[in-house]
């Protein structure tokens, strides 16, 4: 249907002519409205639901047209061009919004991140430049453009919102796809990914509305009917992870519940003790999906009903990493490793196969998706800026409530746990979207912490 609503309009230039008069019409409508103080913050919150909405890059019309990573392909079409027009067209429906950040927060938010995260700073920077060293530069290039674009609006949503605000913005995000997901697929399946590409990438997300509903159940409703429905959605969410059928996503689901559970015991820890704590689960995390992986006929399929599709991964990661080894100084490039549709024989990847004859297309390992794109100095930069996150994060835990202070937790445990298995902090969608939130918020909180050292001790004594 969508198909040939589009082909009726491209194709009728009146039809185009009126459409576009309409568009203009309205946008200065609301353009006239949006300068109002209520009604633009409200149409900015619509607007950064969206955005985390089409964050993992859905497959429902006309939202898959509205994610960054069209900017990639824009050569196919016009209908991929959209996110040029639509994220300016949203730059100046907020422009007083937009120029109000501009003025206050985005210096903050810039030097903070510089100041007090350094190592990200730099990553974020990478996919751009790697353009120079990459082994295929126009691809390079058009990808780097997709991930700055979408790192940029991040980075603004991140500046913008208190830990507060970003909680109920994600939910509502999250929530929405799910249900939206549920609404379109009502026989849930073996195999239901809802309306992202794969039962992974859906189950992941629906890891993360999980635990923040719980989060929300546990610490932030204020009151009896709200926790009931946030208990309910929570339990909604949680069907989901299993309708997928993903037994990473369950375990991982988990791991996050026993997290927030445990949020109150950490609070009351002394900083090295909490550290230590929130590391050593990690780690236990890790080992788990590891043996997990390495024993998944005997417990994954028996235990978690889960079929055989991961066991081929780690027959080719070892190829993966001697490959990086061949470029450790820089990698092949953002998104300039697997392109063997592309450049056939002048990349290793199209020389690595599975035993049944599998060729993989992406890393399915945070770690050596950066090592390819990147070589190892990336690594270090992304590990360095995660250990300065987690850092923070932890910190944050004695100096705010803890349905604040949870967020960032519970996103770290999970990218470090998903990226096991998944390339996805390496990857445009949801995952990065969350990582950067989380990465310059805890950087400004950081720098805001440092200049009023006194905040914790005042904020234990008001308890």
């Amino acid at each position: 249907m969508a198909k040939i609503i589009k082909e009726l309009i491209l194709s009728n230039n009146l039809l185009l002519i009126i459409l576009g008069l309409s568009v203009f019409i309205l946008t200065l409508f609301i353009f006239q409205i949006a300068s109002q103080k209520k009604i633009g913050l409200t149409l900015e919150r619509w607007f950064t639901i969206l955005y985390i909405f089409v964050s993992p890059h859905v497959n429902l019309p006309p939202f898959n047209y509205l994610h960054f990573v069209n900017i990639a392909e824009a050569e196919k079409g016009i209908i991929y061009q959209i996110p040029f027009l639509f994220y300016p067209w949203i730059a100046f429906l907020l422009c007083s919004r937009l120029v109000k950040f501009l003025n206050k927060q985005f210096v903050e938010g810039l030097s903070s991140l510089i100041l007090r995260n350094p190592a990200g700073f730099v990553y974020f920077l990478l996919p751009i430049t790697s353009t120079l060293w990459s082994l295929v530069p126009d691809i390079t290039l058009k990808a780097g453009m997709a991930f700055t674009g979408f790192t940029i609006v991040s980075f603004y949503i991140g500046s913008r919102y208190e830990w507060h605000e970003l909680s109920g913005l994600l939910r509502g995000g999250y929530t929405s796809l799910a249900i939206v997901s549920f609404l379109r697929r009502p026989n849930v399946g073996r195999e239901f990914a809802g309306i992202t590409g794969h039962k992974n990438a859906f189950g992941s997300i629906m890891v993360i509305c999980t635990a923040l509903w719980y989060l929300h159940y546990s610490q932030g409703a204020k009151t009896q009917k709200e926790r009931w429905i946030a208990l309910g959605l929570m339990f909604f969410s949680f069907y989901l992870v299993r309708a997928t059928s993903s037994g990473g996503s369950l375990v991982n689901s988990l791991m996050l519940i026993v997290v927030v559970s445990s949020l109150s015991f950490l609070s009351k820890l002394k900083f090295q003790w909490a550290f230590t704590s929130i590391v050593g689960f990690t780690v236990l995390g890790i080992i788990a999906s590891v043996y997990i992986i390495d024993n998944l006929e005997s417990i994954v399929v028996g235990g978690l009903g889960k079929d055989l599709t991961l066991t081929g991964r780690t027959e080719f990661w070892p190829k993966l990493i001697d490959a990086a080894n061949q470029r450790p100084w820089f990698g092949y490039g953002f998104d300039g490793f697997f392109q063997q549709d592309e450049v056939g024989e002048q990349t290793p990847a199209y020389f690595i196969y599975t035993t049944n004859g599998f060729q993989p297309k992406t890393a399915h390992n945070g770690a050596i998706s950066i090592l390819l794109s990147f070589g190892y100095p990336g690594m270090i930069l992304i590990l360095v800026s995660l250990l300065t996150n987690l850092i923070f994060a932890v910190r944050e835990l004695s100096r705010r409530p803890l349905s604040q202070s949870g967020i960032p937790i519970i996103y770290l445990v999970f990218i470090i746990l998903n990226n096991i298995t998944e390339g996805s902090i390496g990857e445009i969608g949801d995952v990065w979207l969350g990582y950067v939130i989380l990465t310059v918020r805890l950087s400004i909180d950081s720098a805001k912490s440092s200049s009023m050292p006194h905040l914790s001790d005042q904020r234990e004594l008001e308890s």
